[in-house]
């Protein structure tokens, strides 16, 4: 029961965190200019845990991301070990360079290039939490170039797709 839970709000916080994409990319300069940096076509995918939530997103040159079909091969691929250690950075309990260093999921491509998409989901967390939750796992906290408010509210009305 606790996993199939663990599983489901991994499921929604991904999607809140992909329509975060979206919106970002349309609004903040930053995130703009590390999405634009990447290769045309570059794949990604986001997994959590064996038989747990996926992300695949693929660079779009008109919204920064688009979603891709869960079973494509993707270029990049961060793969959690478990369900329980994806759910602990994905709700803000642990940050991905704890995650990392305790060897919660494995990185399969381009390092430099998952660098960005890690940036990307930092500057994400920033807004997507409130400060003293993303002081706790961000080494430093980007400034906000818009609201949290305005992220969520931008990102509800954000096609899923």
């Amino acid at each position: 029961m606790k996993r199939e839970l663990q599983t489901q709000v991994n499921a929604l916080i991904l999607q809140v965190l992909f329509r975060g994409f979206r919106v970002l990319y349309k609004h903040d300069g930053r995130v703009r200019k590390e999405m634009d940096a990447w290769k045309d076509g570059l794949t990604l995918k986001l997994v959590c845990g064996p038989g747990g939530a996926v992300l695949a997103l693929r660079k779009s040159e008109r919204t920064g991301v688009a979603k891709l079909h869960r079973a494509q091969r993707t270029a990049i691929t961060m793969r959690f070990k478990s369900v329980e250690g994806a759910f602990r950075v994905l709700t803000g309990q642990m940050s991905i360079s704890e995650a990392y260093a305790a060897h919660f999921f494995t990185l399969e491509g381009d390092i430099y290039q998952t660098m960005s998409f890690v940036r990307c989901v930092e500057y994400a967390e920033a807004y997507l939490f409130p400060r003293f939750w993303s002081n706790r796992i961000l080494k430093e906290v980007p400034e906000k170039e818009l609201s949290a408010l305005q992220v969520y509210a931008l990102a509800l009305l954000e096609n899923g797709r």
